[in-house]
């Protein structure tokens, strides 16, 4: 829809499509330049008032009328009135609605069916500052903020290069979210790109309010059991990934960035694990591995043993087990599974209470409870302490998704291994894996380069020098490509 060339239908036009009657918020200034009356609006708060004052209506009002009328007015205030930086014309009236939506000014002049759009946003937003759940002892500490600008510029900061390519999507039918796409040309195939931007056009839902919805609106089956994407605040993590050949979206509004398409191996690694010499990181994988193992299946694999082969214990551990359980009224699963509940509501609780209070509230409640049940001959001594292992396991897995997907498992696995024994743990575990081992993440093998195999890196689990990584990772494109040689000093 165009503009007319009417100055007042335009202004008729602008307050019926921005609600202008009742929301006090949009400014619509009018003034008289260059022989003809024009019109500036924006929302107030949004776009910076000084700015607008010295930048468009100050110089507007203080030119001078041209001697002989141009052929494009808009075209001449532009190049000879407006000191800005960043300016375009526009005729299409929803694009240039929306623009103002999201900040921007909107000049008008009589007799001109085009407006231009002026970006001197200058709304409030948090500074940069340190992550909050990506912390690491060694390496960078900034993290993405919720204005789309800020986390662009950071990226860019990181990658100086011609080759990053960002393109601007809006998500949304009825509110419009401005979504980028962030990737490196030659290094992320174009495939994977078309295909994340395929989906994201394809969002039909009336608003994206967060990384989060746009994250369940993008993976590709909604039913599986772990997360297909990578959330990360962190800017270096995400420079990472697209050296590596994965394609990076950011939500404005967001302070995390969703990488895709990402395999099970980029859910395990820390950011601190690219950060520290070789053998540091894979010692610290090593103990992640050992927690992941512990959380999923240290309270399913007691319960499993102590019910259906309790003659692989030590007799007087046995014993002892026997013993303490002869004044308890519930089942050996049963009191894992309320246990494990009792902990995930701990941690709940401690997460959403105020954060003075949070740490004291949850180490306070698992001191009173853990104790207050043994001493009320509730729960068994060992298996609390199986149990919080399980907990602590799930903690040292780096990724928020993949812990809570780890503890969901657990209500799953010790029912199993109580009611059936090894077999039924041994089927489920079995049933896990192949379900697990069908996924996809944008199309690409969750648990590639391991399955399907394909030529990769040796920085899976166990990390190798830096000079030995000389291949890009296979887990989103099928062609070899190379970093480059990489010499060893």
């Amino acid at each position: 829809m165009p503009f007319s060339q009417s100055l007042s239908k335009n202004i008729t036009t602008l307050k019926t499509y921005l609600n202008a009657s009742a929301n006090n918020d949009i400014v619509i200034r009018r003034f008289h330049s260059l022989g003809q009356d024009g019109v500036l609006t924006y929302i107030d708060g949004m776009a910076s008032n000084k700015d607008v004052a010295e930048h468009i209506l100050e110089p507007l009002m203080q030119s001078e009328t041209p001697a002989q009328k141009p052929k494009n007015l808009l075209q001449y205030a532009m190049q000879h009135c407006l000191p800005v930086p960043s300016a375009k014309v526009e005729a299409d009236l929803p694009k240039a609605m929306d623009a103002v939506l999201h900040g921007q000014c909107l000049l008008l002049l009589d007799g001109c069916p085009e407006a231009i759009l002026i970006d001197l946003r200058g709304y409030v937003h948090r500074p940069v500052n340190k992550p909050v759940n990506e912390r690491v002892v060694i390496g960078p500490h900034e993290a993405f903020n919720e204005a789309l600008r800020d986390n662009l510029t950071l990226l860019h900061r990181l990658l100086p290069t011609e080759k990053l390519v960002v393109t601007m999507q809006q998500v949304g039918t009825e509110i419009h979210s401005q979504a980028a796409v962030c990737y490196l040309e030659g290094i992320c195939p174009k495939e994977t790109v078309n295909r994340l931007q395929q989906r994201i056009s394809g969002c039909q839902v009336d608003a994206v309010s967060s990384i989060g919805m746009l994250e369940q609106l993008l993976e590709d089956d909604p039913m599986a059991p772990l997360p297909q994407t990578v959330m990360t605040e962190r800017p270096d993590r995400v420079a990472s990934f697209l050296l590596e050949g994965q394609a990076v979206v950011l939500l404005d509004g967001s302070p995390r960035a969703l990488v895709m398409p990402v395999s099970l191996w980029h859910l395990c690694h820390a950011p601190d694990d690219s950060h520290m010499r070789w053998q540091y990181g894979t010692a610290m994988r090593l103990l992640r591995l050992l927690g992941a193992v512990a959380a999923l299946l240290a309270p399913a694999v007691f319960v499993c043993v102590y019910s259906f082969h309790p003659s692989l214990l030590p007799m007087t551990l046995l014993t002892s087990i026997l013993q303490s359980r002869t004044v308890l009224p519930i089942s050996m699963y049963g009191e894992a599974f309320f246990l494990l509940l009792l902990f995930d509501l701990i941690n709940e609780s401690g997460t959403r209470a105020p954060e003075l209070m949070g740490s004291s509230l949850a180490l306070v409640s698992t001191l009173i409870l853990g104790t207050a049940a043994v001493e009320a001959r509730l729960v068994s001594p060992l298996l609390l302490i199986t149990v919080a292992l399980s907990g602590l396991g799930s903690f040292a897995l780096p990724d928020y998704s993949l812990a809570f997907a780890f503890r969901m498992a657990q209500l799953v696995l010790v029912p199993v291994a109580g009611l059936t024994g090894a077999g039924g743990l041994c089927a489920a575990l079995v049933l896990l894996c192949c379900w697990v081992g069908g996924m996809e993440s944008l199309g690409s093998p969750y648990l590639a380069p391991t399955a399907p195999i394909r030529l990769h890196n040796p920085d899976l689990i166990l990390r190798r020098p830096v000079y030995r990584q000389r291949l890009r990772p296979e887990a989103s494109f099928h062609v070899k490509r190379t970093r480059g040689r990489m010499r060893r000093w």
